[in-house]
């Protein structure tokens, strides 16, 4: 990443060009160069949406916390190998989107997409490359987590595998109505699955019954991201569950989905013998949960992405403290 002094077009006028931006700045000391290269990598942040990966940590965190004793090492090899595939899916979906991106109206942030590469704060490619090369280390650290834990490592590769064909062609999950339900498999079970994996410790059940509450919550986030961009996905031909349900539809499915993770939680300790702790889920998320509601119905997307976020990470993180207890 470098800057270029070309030729000025007069006396006392500088270009600066920067290869990984998308368009060009002048000024005439040349000082924007270097604001320049710091845009860039901020922009390349971004483009990461690292707020994403908090998710992915605290998912990871249940599994391993479902364990019993932790192996920090073990931990942060598999929270790496989780985090980095995670990214993968990130850029991938950049690059796959970015067309359909210039026409989004309701931009949150959490839907939407970041808007750098629609902004053209950085070339597409740069996005197709991170992703190969984020993609090249989840293979080399699955390799490393496969002395720990084979089913770890071959969980982490088939997450893998769908952070790319969630968003790219020919399979393009997100647009055949059945990748909200993948991308909750990957988060709210595969994710713990890895975390609880690396440790090498016996099942515990009340770690496949949090899962079984997380997947609606998750399910209904995924369907709150949607609704922002329901008109813009449609005029663009992006088929996902939002735009094939239509927003009254994806309302109520998302209602749905709360109430059964509310009975899901109810109900476990009753059938399974798993800790009374576990409906401590349903008061923890309630707040959020009716502020999802809300919001969806008075089309406030800023609120209702922030509220379905949040009820997830309200649910998960009292689950974290119950299967740990």
């Amino acid at each position: 990443m470098h800057s270029v002094h070309l030729p000025p077009a007069d006396r006392g006028e500088v270009e600066c060009r920067l290869y990984w931006v998308g368009h060009e700045k002048t000024s005439r000391d040349g000082t924007k160069c270097n604001n320049l290269g710091i845009g860039a990598l901020l922009a390349f942040v971004k483009l990461s949406r690292p707020h994403f990966l908090l998710g992915g940590v605290l998912l990871f965190a249940l599994g391993s916390a479902a364990a019993g004793d932790i192996s920090w090492i073990d931990y942060s090899l598999g929270q790496a190998m989780v985090g980095v595939m995670q990214i993968t899916a990130h850029f991938v979906n950049e690059y796959a989107d970015r067309e359909v991106d210039r026409s989004v109206g309701h931009r949150t942030m959490f839907s939407g997409g970041s808007g750098v590469l629609v902004l053209g704060d950085l070339r597409p490619e740069v996005a197709l490359w991170a992703a190969w090369i984020s993609s090249t280390a989840g293979v080399i650290l699955a390799i490393v987590v496969a002395f720990v834990s084979p089913l770890a490592a071959t969980i982490g590769l088939v997450t893998l595998t769908v952070s790319w064909i969630y968003s790219m062609p020919p399979i393009r999950l997100l647009a055949t109505g059945w990748g909200e339900l993948a991308t909750s498999l990957v988060v709210v079970v595969a994710v713990p699955t890895i975390g609880w994996a690396v440790q090498r410790a016996p099942v515990n059940t009340a770690l496949w019954w949090a899962a079984g509450i997380l997947l609606p919550v998750h399910l209904a986030m995924m369907l709150a991201f949607e609704l922002p961009d329901l008109e813009s996905d449609a005029a663009a031909g992006k088929r996902v569950l939002g735009v094939r349900l239509g927003e009254a539809r994806s309302r109520r499915l998302i209602t749905t989905m709360l109430l059964v993770a509310a009975a899901t939680a109810a109900i476990g300790p009753t059938v399974s013998g798993i800790s009374p702790e576990v409906r401590w889920a349903i008061p923890a998320g309630l707040l959020p949960a009716l502020i999802l509601l809300k919001t969806i119905h008075s089309r406030n997307h800023a609120a209702s992405t922030l509220a379905a976020v949040s009820t997830l990470a309200v649910v998960a993180g009292t689950l974290v403290l119950v299967v740990s207890a």
